[in-house]
C-alpha cells in the first residue's frame, strides 16, 4: 500500500528536477502502460485509481509489476489529466548507451522546445524506422507529459540523446559518411529536387526551432541546405509537419 510519503514523491515527478533528482517518470493511460511493457523499459508499479477496473487491457502479471489502489483524491495529485482513465504508471528513466549504431538516417533537433513537436516527431520517427534522435541543450525535456502524450508511446522505441553538440556530433557523422542535411524555411535547395545519391546516403537531418531556426553555428558549416516548398502564401510549415514530409523523402525513397 502506498504511504502518503510514496504519493508526495509520485506527484512530484510532473516536475522536471524531481525526475532529474530520483530517475523516475510517470506516464497515463493504458495505451502507453501497454507501450511501455513492450519495450525495454522498467516499468516500476502501476497506480491505479479506486475503481478502475484493469481487465482486458493489461496483463501486467506476466512482467511481475505491482500494482497499487489508491484513493480517487490521492489519485488526483499524481495524475496529470483532466479525464484520466485512471492509471498510471512509474517508470525508471534509463540510461542512453551510446553505441555508435545510429541506422542510416539520424534526427538531431536544436532547441525544440515545443513539448507537442517534439513528441510528434519522435512519433513520426518511429513511423518511419529512425531509431536515433539527438537533441540540443535548451530543448524540451523528452520526460514531460505532454512529449510523452504526444508521441503516443513511440518515446520507449526510439533513443534520445539530450544535451548534444550538435556541431561536434554533425561533424563527426560527416567524416563518417553520413550527409549532414540542415532544413531551413527559406533557403537552400528544394526536398523535391534532392538526388537519388544524397537520398540513398546515411543521413543526419537537422531541424530547428519554429522561433529560432538552426543556430548559426550549423548554418556556417559546408552542409547541404534544404527546404520544403508549398503552394501558398502562407508564412510557414508547422515543424513536426516538415520533419514528417522529411522522413517520408529520406526513408520511403530511399526503397524504390
Amino acid at each position: 500500500m502506498l504511504s502518503a510519503n510514496d504519493v508526495k514523491l509520485y506527484s512530484s515527478l510532473k516536475q522536471k528536477k524531481f525526475r532529474d533528482k530520483y530517475g523516475k517518470f510517470l506516464i497515463e493511460g493504458f495505451h502507453l502502460i501497454e507501450e511501455c511493457l513492450s519495450s525495454s523499459f522498467n516499468l516500476e508499479c502501476i497506480i491505479t485509481r479506486k475503481g478502475t477496473d484493469l481487465h482486458g487491457h493489461i496483463q501486467t502479471n506476466k512482467r511481475g509489476i505491482k500494482t497499487e489502489v489508491i484513493p480517487v483524491k490521492s489519485f488526483e495529485k499524481i495524475t496529470d489529466t483532466e479525464t484520466s482513465q485512471g492509471i498510471v504508471g512509474v517508470v525508471s528513466k534509463p540510461e542512453a548507451a551510446d553505441d555508435g549504431e545510429y541506422g542510416k538516417t539520424i534526427i538531431a533537433l536544436d532547441r525544440v522546445n515545443d513539448p507537442g513537436n517534439l513528441g510528434t516527431i519522435i512519433r513520426s520517427a518511429h513511423w518511419f524506422g529512425v531509431t536515433t534522435i539527438f537533441l540540443s541543450p535548451h530543448s524540451a525535456d523528452i520526460y514531460n507529459s505532454k512529449v510523452i502524450r504526444a508521441s503516443q508511446g513511440a518515446l520507449f522505441h526510439v533513443r534520445l540523446f539530450e544535451n548534444v553538440n550538435l556541431s561536434e556530433k554533425a561533424g563527426t557523422l560527416n567524416s563518417k559518411g553520413y550527409g549532414i542535411n540542415i532544413f531551413t524555411p527559406d533557403e537552400g535547395i528544394s526536398l523535391s529536387n534532392i538526388t537519388d545519391e544524397a537520398l540513398h546516403k546515411r543521413s543526419l537531418l537537422i531541424f530547428g526551432s519554429e522561433s529560432q531556426g538552426v543556430s548559426g553555428e550549423l548554418i556556417t558549416k559546408n552542409y547541404n541546405r534544404i527546404k520544403i516548398e508549398g503552394n501558398s502564401s502562407a508564412d510557414s510549415l508547422n515543424l513536426a509537419v516538415s520533419c514528417g514530409i522529411a522522413l517520408y523523402e529520406f526513408t520511403n525513397k530511399r526503397r524504390l
